[in-house]
């Protein structure tokens, strides 16, 4: 069976790994210690930003920028993950939800722009591993005096141009959960900014509020980037680029490759600034597509079946036609860097004989 993503096909990095988490044990210290402070420094560096701070996860790099900034009214698409939502909620804020532009889930920048509700803010989400017109709605954010802010959970190696996402908000969210392209051995996140004051007031927040031991200057959470994923991220930062341009490698296959009238592939901007994170397709008899290409050895993942006003906790009584009917259809394959090319042209020729 051909998984939706494999985390141990890398032999030779993962023996790296277990060389570095040795040195690590011997160390002696485990938490907010020198690999942390090292992998922040050389994320940055990789993402052209100035500051950044790992935290627990990347809810919880969304939940401390909505806080440090009190946001109260978030627009962002139905289309996003659900814990966008979940952050938002956490902040005490609220959803102002958009409809997506098309497939790819991105915000349908018109309806923002022509929108009279009033917000505080706007969150851009890099959908699939896709740029997000970010410098468009930044746009918009100067036009209203409000900040804009990047979940990049899945866009780590995207770039608009020459920018890595990121680079047009006063924060962004990234996130090292195992499956992402820079992925640990469990939970893992980033908050960056340029903005100093931003910066170490997200470096109390994440401890508790505190800037030296058990005295509390602000409010704060325990949301501490674990030494150990430092560690492992570390070694995994050394191919981040050579494995997203193997997942590029892939992308370009599955668009010149793929022709059968029943499945739709997304847009340009998909392919021209993915960085493979995930490769959606669409079908309207997406659940039996799904159970033929299972049947054929091939595994296959949602992203997402609810959107955001669809589920029971974030419910609205609105229509977003584009978001519900993406949802009805999306279905990912496999495009993880470690596919074999017989394993994508197997994909390729079961998508094709699909009737």
């Amino acid at each position: 069976m051909i998984p939706i993503s494999s985390l141990n096909r890398d032999t030779a990095e993962l023996n790296e790994i277990s060389i570095e988490i040795d040195k690590f044990i011997r160390e002696g210290r485990y938490v907010l210690g020198d690999r942390l402070k090292e992998f922040e420094e050389s994320f940055a560096c990789f993402i052209g930003k100035k500051y950044t701070v790992g935290v627990g996860n990347a809810t919880d790099a969304l939940y401390l920028a909505f806080r440090a900034l009190n946001l109260k009214r978030i627009g962002l698409c139905a289309s996003n993950p659900l814990p966008c939502g979940q952050a938002i909620k956490m902040a005490d804020a609220e959803m102002i939800l958009f409809d997506a532009l098309d497939d790819s889930g991105l915000l349908d920048i018109k309806k923002v722009r022509e929108d009279s509700r009033n917000m505080d803010a706007i969150l851009a989400v890099h959908l699939y591993g896709q740029a997000e017109r970010a410098e468009e709605l930044k746009i918009i954010c100067d036009e209203k005096n409000i900040p804009l802010v990047e979940d990049c959970s899945q866009s780590i190696g995207t770039f608009a141009g020459k920018i890595h996402t990121g680079g047009f908000g006063i924060f962004s969210a990234y996130s090292f959960y195992p499956t992402k392209n820079l992925g640990g051995f469990g939970d893992g996140g980033m908050v960056a900014t340029d903005d100093k004051k931003m910066y170490e007031k997200i470096l109390k927040m994440r401890n508790y509020g505190q800037t030296k031991i058990y005295s509390a200057q602000t409010e704060g959470i325990n949301s501490r980037l674990d030494d150990i994923q430092a560690v492992i991220l570390l070694v995994k930062m050394k191919s981040i680029k050579r494995k997203n341009e193997r997942r590029r490698e892939i992308l370009k296959k599955y668009r010149t490759m793929i022709k059968n009238p029943k499945i739709t592939l997304l847009g340009e901007r998909y392919f021209e600034t993915s960085n493979g994170h995930l490769m959606p397709i669409f079908c309207e008899e997406r659940d039996r597509l799904k159970d033929y290409l299972e049947q054929n050895g091939i595994m296959s993942a949602v992203h997402y079946p609810y959107p955001l006003h669809k589920q029971e906790y974030f419910s609205q009584d609105i229509s977003l036609p584009v978001s519900e009917s993406l949802a009805k259809r999306e279905l990912t394959i496999p495009s993880f860097s470690e596919l074999e090319d017989g394993e994508a042209d197997h994909i390729i020729k079961v998508l094709n004989n699909y009737e």
